[in-house]
């Protein structure tokens, strides 16, 4: 049996050392995190082997399809998939994505997967959260290490 799977996976497209500069703030003292290339980011405890290390953590994160979904500066969102896992969307790359993203919106779902936007959220807010799942899924499938940030 074959793993269930969406068919976009998008690609990244803020550039990393943007993406440092946005989530810096929000991590410094608190833990760290790992970064991944397509903006995965991994809330986990630094270890001797950081790549290894988030590379295990993404293997277990390939059935989460529930997520939360929070504006941070400059008009930014992380889609939280998981109290250790969330996914950086940044608000040009929603921009620039934003119609695409509505007309792939099948290619974004898992099989069988109804998409229900919750009610208080916006259309935005709902998209960036679809657009960074498959973006993880792209992490997943990858697993390309960028940094860690303690």
């Amino acid at each position: 049996m074959e793993d269930p799977k969406i068919k976009w996976e998008p690609v990244n497209a803020v550039p990393l050392g943007d993406i440092e500069e946005a989530i810096g703030p929000l991590v410094s003292n608190r833990g760290g995190v790992s970064i991944m290339k397509n903006g995965t980011l991994l809330f986990i405890k630094k270890s001797d082997d950081n790549c290894k290390n988030a590379c295990l953590a993404l293997s277990e994160a390939g059935y989460l399809t529930d997520f939360r979904v929070k504006s941070i500066a400059g008009g930014n969102f992380l889609v939280a998939l998981h109290g250790a896992i969330a996914v950086f969307v940044g608000a040009g790359e929603l921009a620039e994505k934003i119609e695409e993203i509505k007309a792939r919106m099948d290619e974004l779902k898992f099989p069988g997967e109804d998409l229900i936007v919750p009610q208080g959220w916006t259309e935005e807010e709902f998209l960036a959260g679809l657009y960074g799942r498959g973006k993880m899924q792209r992490d997943i499938r990858e697993q390309n290490f960028h940094v860690r940030m303690d």
